[in-house]
């Protein structure tokens, strides 16, 4: 006879019903056109701070900054509403929700190697036509990190409605 493990305190937090609100299928759609909204404006700071001759500068690092630190509200927002399905230890989760979480690593794997290598040689690109490093690291980093958050898109995305949502 095997006893279930205490649930942790991650798990509790996603499974706890005052976040319900997050779960509705507008919120996440919500959540997951504003990061992608606020990824697509730094890529594009970053593309047009390489075409400038000084490159990293003032206006850029404070886009960079505020860009970055409002990521994390915005994806601790998206991951309640998918219910921390693909942080958690599998052993939390039931089937239903292993189901979901691979059906979203599937659908998502070609998408996040082709934008991981759209990473790679977009910084290269940058670094040919402009000599910018920091910023062809920069751009880099933000289409890598786009490519790991496609899966948690896809989820929030195609997720269906629960049942015991609140109603907005």
């Amino acid at each position: 006879m095997s006893i279930s493990p205490e649930p942790t305190y991650l798990a509790r937090t996603f499974e706890d019903e005052r976040y319900g609100w997050t779960r509705h299928p507008r919120v996440r759609r919500r959540a997951v056109v504003a990061e992608a909204a606020l990824l697509a404006a730094l890529i594009a700071a970053t593309l047009a701070a390489s075409a400038t001759e000084t490159g990293w500068s003032t206006w850029f690092f404070g886009t960079w900054t505020v860009g970055m630190l409002a990521l994390i509200p915005m994806h601790s927002l998206l991951n309640l509403g998918i219910r921390g399905i693909l942080d958690r230890d599998a052993r939390s989760l039931d089937e239903h929700q292993r189901r979901l979480g691979e059906r979203s690593h599937s659908a998502m794997g070609w998408p996040s190697v082709a934008l991981t290598f759209a990473a790679f040689t977009g910084a290269v690109a940058v670094v040919a036509l402009t000599g910018h490093i920091v910023l062809a690291l920069c751009l880099g980093f933000l289409l890598w990190f786009t490519s790991g958050l496609l899966t948690y898109w896809h989820l929030a995305w195609t997720s269906p409605e629960e049942s015991a949502d609140t109603d907005l």
